[in-house]
């Protein structure tokens, strides 16, 4: 922060006709410096040089960095984003975000200097205007748009992230982004699967497992990867994670202490997505039986593969022993939903449809929220917000039927 400057600057008219305005000041370094700003009037020159002047009492630079946003990102995905405790998968899609939906636009070609949040109004506006080869209903060739709503609100939330810290660095005075409204992403009602559309995308992961076992493939283990995650509602990535050590047979409880997602072309089991995403569970006598089978059919491919089996530990393996990819299970389950003849649906369908089935039986919220693994009540109720009416319904008809009315 400056330490003294000179409280009026000084002017003169340059020889084109325009003003310039001066002013001395400290830097934080100790260090003499000098500013010049320019004006088509001396009352401009005036402005521009209290602006300056403001600048310096509050410690921020007084030009912003003539480097561009995109030459800024990759300075602070390689430092600050690097640097930070985020999760693996949560750093790669955002740096995916920042190579995708800023680097390559016009305001990543814009100077830090020149940045005004009407940059970021028409960045925004680009975003929505992209459009992608789909094909129809007909199956003719369409466009249709490459980014939902969704996307764009959290690309721009990476985008504040990103101009904060060049505020912070000192070679941006203020961030654009912070006055301009939010895109905004309505939550779209999740699908919710019945009790009998999940038993028939189960028996289809099933029959798709043996018809490839009788072709002569490996065994796939789809069917017991879904049903766990129908009967349990844990995420995709939480079971893909598991460790037979996390499996106690003799107390029959699961515990969920990470998760499995691909990141830079590697898998990875990081840290769950909040601390209160470790959790221990205690499925069903069905679900720890069905798991007691999974691991007698894995003892066989173990055998199987002999010398090709890589011991990893993981409850859900692919033909080596190693982990199985969540593209390869989110693929199978998109076959298997097609196999039962039901649409709309994806493996998260299954932790959805798991907890609303709980909610709509009458458990309470709270243990709804413990067993999902998530960080509060408040986000299940938001997630979960359609059932505030049919829930509050049964509840308004008992207390009428205790009162008599």
């Amino acid at each position: 922060m400056a330490k003294r400057q000179n409280s009026e600057g000084t002017y003169s008219r340059r020889p084109n006709g325009t003003w310039q305005a001066r002013l001395g000041f400290t830097d934080e370094d100790g260090r003499r410096r000098r500013v010049s700003v320019y004006g088509a009037t001396q009352a401009e020159a005036r402005e521009r040089l209290a602006e300056a002047r403001a600048r310096i009492a509050a410690g921020r630079p007084v030009r912003d960095a003539r480097m561009t946003v995109a030459a800024w990102s990759d300075h602070w995905a390689a430092n600050t984003l690097a640097a930070s405790s985020r999760r693996p998968a949560t750093k790669s899609l955002m740096l995916s975000m920042l190579e995708k939906q800023v680097k390559p636009t016009a305001l990543g070609r814009t100077p830090l200097a020149r940045l005004r949040p009407s940059h970021v109004d028409a960045w925004v506006l680009e975003l929505r205007k992209r459009t992608r080869k789909a094909r129809g209903a007909g199956g003719e060739p369409i466009r249709t748009r490459a980014l939902s709503d969704a996307s764009i609100h959290r690309a721009f939330r990476v985008l504040r992230l990103l101009l904060d810290g060049a505020v912070r660095d000192g070679v941006l005075s203020k961030n654009p982004a912070l006055a301009v409204d939010p895109p905004t992403a309505e939550r779209k009602e999740a699908r919710v699967l019945s009790a009998d559309e999940v038993v028939r995308i189960v028996a289809a992961a099933g029959e798709l497992d043996a018809l490839r076992l009788e072709r002569g493939g490996y065994r796939t283990h789809h069917r017991a990867l879904f049903a766990l995650i129908a009967a349990t509602g844990i995420r995709k990535g939480e079971a893909l994670a598991l460790r037979w050590e996390d499996v106690d047979f003799d107390k029959g409880t699961l515990a969920i202490r990470g998760t499995l997602s691909r990141v830079e072309g590697q898998l990875v089991v990081a840290s769950p997505k909040t601390r209160a995403s470790r959790r221990v569970l205690a499925p069903s006598a069905g679900v720890m039986a069905l798991l007691a089978a999974h691991r007698t059919d894995q003892d066989l491919d173990r055998r199987r593969a002999a010398d090709g089996w890589v011991e990893n530990g993981h409850v859900f393996t692919a033909a080596s022993g190693r982990p199985i990819d969540p593209r390869t299970a989110l693929r199978a389950f998109t076959v298997a939903a097609q196999r039962a003849g039901i649409a709309g649906a994806t493996v998260h369908t299954l932790r959805h449809s798991a907890a609303t089935a709980m909610l709509e039986g009458g458990v309470h919220l709270k243990a709804v929220s413990e067993l999902l693994g998530h960080a509060g009540t408040q986000v299940t109720a938001e997630v979960y917000a359609h059932l505030t009416t049919p829930t509050a319904r049964k509840a308004m008809d008992a207390l009428g039927e205790a009162l008599g009315l």
